[in-house]
């Protein structure tokens, strides 16, 4: 929550209310994570503690998380292969 300084214009704490409403809103949306398949997974060490997914993976499509060394399903924590 963001609080007025005091003494702030009716026209600021408006203001105020509507970017705290915006942030809520961003808040309730859905996330979009980026779609990559297995041929073309970036380095794990560049991105660990991100998330992917994977279009082509064994047994289906499946969200992955870098560990910092590979990308591991989210469903089962198996490395992607």
């Amino acid at each position: 929550m963001i609080r007025p300084a005091a003494g702030t214009p009716p026209w600021g704490l408006d203001l105020i209310r509507q970017i705290e409403s915006e942030f809520i809103n961003l808040a309730l949306r859905p996330v979009k994570i980026p779609t990559y398949v297995v041929a073309d997974l970036p380095s794990p060490s560049a991105w660990n503690h991100c998330l992917i997914y994977v279009s082509n993976e064994t047994g289906g499509a499946v969200p992955a998380f870098s560990d910092g060394a590979d990308w591991r399903r989210v469903t089962d924590r198996a490395i992607v292969s």
